[in-house]
């Protein structure tokens, strides 16, 4: 049995800033106006640094102007001042206290430092003051997402959608919101519609592949990740995602190709290399399996799925000793991972190791009680260390469980010749042998 460590899909949550809006009832002196034009013109085109230094002349001619205090926080928030901002956003807030814009502007630059509980104070009073106004509904969802509070989020996004049907950042945040609480179904029609508005943002392209992922749409989603990866060619990412997406779907031969590309790209990728390996070996690739697996566990060593498939690929070698070693690190990183017990024990009885097995199998049974399989190992440990009576019994109990198990009979039947009962013996080797006519019966 080989690990899996899952890619999980992130949710990329949007919030864009607020246009400039006019305000109402505002005296404003024409050079004063003139100067926050022109600064809009800059900030429009990215101009952070002189569309500032305009907006602060313009404050200089007329120092109580709220849009031109709405304007300066929001270009100080652009560049990542945003302490700076929500002190502008304040001033022109105590100017004009009824202009929900400049309340959803400071919800963003609180967004932006991180403050989301102040975020959405924000946001509400935005709210508060214009129920509909879709940009402070999704303001509102990203800053509650930030909280935990998805639930309400998805409740502030819907109501995005609904006042602006075609609002992708609305449309990509619910998607999103929903992927998160594995709901990809009812996040792919959001999802898929965000990306038809804006096809050039890879972010909700990635997002909306994840989703046909999870929904079980695996040619849809190998499809999306391979415009991902058009799109963002040199990005190890979207080939990672990709390679999963390959696995899921069977196709290992493609897997390979595409983690090979994503950790040609970076290389500092354990989990991919893991995936990588896997894939491999799915291939029969057991000498290029490990190698991956090796490059992953140098990465990063208490790395538990680099070490439990190693602990597999060295097993299907035959090396029992490096198997053994393998799944005894993978075990002091994860104990609480049967499987890893029966791997261990299986190495250990396989490389002769027979009181380290049954040390081994002592751990796994109480774990483990009712697989006959584990129970059919614990008897050969303890039959190969001599120990007659206890293998007995843990054979007994693996036909109890599965009394097709033919083996477990066969192996019941030479302890009980070992403990001078051939009746018995006999009863157990001819109930073998009906099982499985391949099984010779002693002479």
């Amino acid at each position: 049995m080989n690990l899996r460590a899952a890619l999980r899909p992130v949710a990329v949550l949007l919030v864009l800033a607020i246009s400039p809006r006019i305000f109402p009832n505002t005296a404003v002196i024409p050079e004063a106006a003139k100067l926050n034009h022109q600064g809009l013109d800059h900030l429009h085109k990215g101009q952070y640094d002189q569309a500032i230094a305009l907006f602060r002349r313009a404050l200089a001619v007329q120092p109580e102007f709220p849009e031109a205090l709405d304007n300066l926080g929001k270009a100080l928030d652009a560049t990542g001042k945003d302490a700076e901002a929500v002190a502008d956003f304040d001033k022109a807030i105590k100017i004009a206290p009824e202009n929900a814009n400049v309340y959803a502007d400071k919800g963003l630059a609180l967004f932006h430092e991180g403050k989301y509980e102040d975020a959405v104070a924000a946001y509400r009073e935005a709210l508060d003051h214009h129920k509909d106004f879709p940009e402070a509904q999704n303001g509102l969802g990203a800053a509650l997402v930030h909280l935990n509070r998805t639930d309400e989020a998805i409740t502030a996004f819907k109501a995005a959608v609904a006042l602006n049907p075609k609002y992708p950042d609305a449309l990509g945040n619910l998607g999103s919101a929903l992927l998160s609480q594995n709901r990809p179904t009812e996040a792919l029609p959001y999802l898929r519609k965000a990306n038809a508005l804006r096809p050039d943002q890879p972010d909700l392209l990635e997002n909306y592949a994840h989703a046909l992922d999870a929904a079980g749409q695996p040619n849809e989603a190998i499809a999306a990740y391979h415009k991902l990866t058009s799109k963002q060619p040199d990005q190890p990412a979207p080939w990672a995602h990709l390679g999963y997406a390959y696995s899921k779907a069977k196709r290992y031969d493609k897997a390979v190709s595409a983690f090979q590309k994503s950790v040609s790209l970076k290389s500092n990728q354990p989990e991919v290399l893991v995936a990588l390996g896997q894939a491999q070996l799915e291939l029969h690739k057991t000498t290029d399996a490990i190698h991956s697996f090796e490059q992953a566990f140098a990465l990063k060593p208490d790395d538990f799925y680099s070490l439990y498939n190693l602990g597999s690929a060295y097993f299907s070698q035959k090396d029992f000793v490096k198997s053994a070693s393998f799944y005894e690190k993978a075990y002091a990183v994860k104990p609480d991972y049967p499987d890893t017990l029966v791997g261990l024990a299986a190495s250990q009885l396989n490389a002769n190791q027979f009181d380290a097995a049954i040390a081994t199998c002592q751990k796994l049974l109480p774990l483990k009680p009712d697989d006959a399989n584990v129970h059919f190992n614990c008897g050969t440990a303890l039959f190969n260390a001599g120990k007659f009576p206890e293998a007995a019994a843990s054979y007994r109990e693996a036909t109890r469980l599965n009394p097709r198990f033919a083996n477990a009979h066969y192996n019941l039947a030479q302890c009980l010749l070992r403990l001078n009962d051939p009746a018995g013996a006999k009863t157990e080797f001819v109930e073998a042998q009906r099982l499985d006519p391949s099984l010779a019966l002693p002479k």
